[in-house]
């Protein structure tokens, strides 16, 4: 008969919160990486223009499409050429002889000041989260980066330090 080890409270404690940190390292990472496995980029809304159906800080990823087949309705990501920053915007009109379409945000009193050429337009939203990108803003600068890549590794040594207690 072989007798069996007792875990420390402790730990179980440290093993938990390392994988726990594991985890959400991971799944986030998963949210901006899986999706460009499919041609699916990720973006970080910033601003109202699309409240309420794509609140601020919502992630909006968006697919590239044809974008003669985009119709009224549909939400789509683009370049204004006024910044660089892309734009999250739902189509009012598309005009395929002229090659652009028409925007408006739904929280705007009208339609954006100029037409986007289908040259802009990065892709169609086929899904968004409302608040990720609160959380995944700060994942976007090297700061960020740094600071998960830390937790990762503390992640591992919290599981590390539970296995040694544990034998």
């Amino acid at each position: 008969m072989t007798a069996q080890k007792k875990t420390s409270p402790f730990a179980a404690i440290l093993n938990f919160i390392g994988t726990a940190i594991i985890i959400i390292i991971i799944a986030f990472c998963l949210t901006l990486v899986a999706p460009k496995i499919f041609g699916i980029s990720a973006y970080t809304v910033l601003t109202g223009s699309m409240e309420p159906a794509v609140p601020v800080g919502s992630v909006v990823y968006a697919k590239s499409v044809d974008p003669k087949l985009l119709a009224e309705g549909d939400i789509v990501v683009f370049y204004d050429g006024r910044n660089e920053l892309p734009v999250t915007h739902r189509i009012v009109q598309n005009d395929s002889s002229e090659g652009q379409i028409i925007t408006k945000g739904d929280a705007n009193n009208s339609v954006d000041l100029s037409p986007i050429q289908y040259g802009n337009i990065i892709g169609k939203v086929v899904l968004h989260v409302p608040f990720l990108g609160r959380l995944l803003i700060p994942f976007g600068t090297l700061l960020g980066k740094a600071a998960a890549l830390c937790m990762l590794l503390a992640g591992f040594l919290l599981c590390e330090i539970s296995r040694r207690l544990r034998n």
